[in-house]
């Protein structure tokens, strides 16, 4: 009976464990530094998401102005009484250009606050075709 008591041995604390297998503290260093950049991968998918969503959210103000400002005359002037057809053709464009604006300042805050390297790139693009654009306008129509 005594050599069964003295068998048992009361389960050792994760602290003993770590000295039992790591001697010199490197897989405790070793996951204490998984850990870390675990947390940190979070944080920027959390980040990115939050950017993201702000984005999302500034651009539909930015669509929905002209929407507003369209629908407002329309709401003001009542001018669906005297001609409905040209109101709707006129509110169908307006949210037509809304969700262009939309469309345009979303990509341009994405890849601006997102992806700023190849924004650098497609802007400088952009602005090289402009310049060469207007110079070969002002060259063909000067008098």
């Amino acid at each position: 009976m005594l050599l069964f008591l003295s068998s048992l041995q009361v389960a050792p604390s994760p602290e003993d464990m770590y000295g039992m297998y790591d001697k010199d503290g490197k897989y405790r260093k070793m996951t204490e530094q998984v850990e870390r950049m675990r947390q940190r991968s979070e944080e920027a998918e959390n980040d990115e998401h939050d950017r993201k969503m702000r984005i999302l959210v500034v651009s539909l103000l930015i669509g929905l102005v002209p929407v507003v400002v369209v629908g407002r005359m329309v709401v003001s002037r009542q001018t669906w009484k005297e001609n409905p057809k040209k109101t709707i053709q006129a509110m169908a464009i307006t949210l037509a250009g809304g969700a262009a604006l939309f469309a345009f300042n979303y990509g341009w805050f994405y890849l601006k606050y997102l992806h700023e390297e190849i924004f650098k790139l497609l802007f400088s693009l952009a602005v090289i075709l402009l310049l060469i654009g207007i110079g070969i306008y002002v060259v063909r129509h000067k008098k």
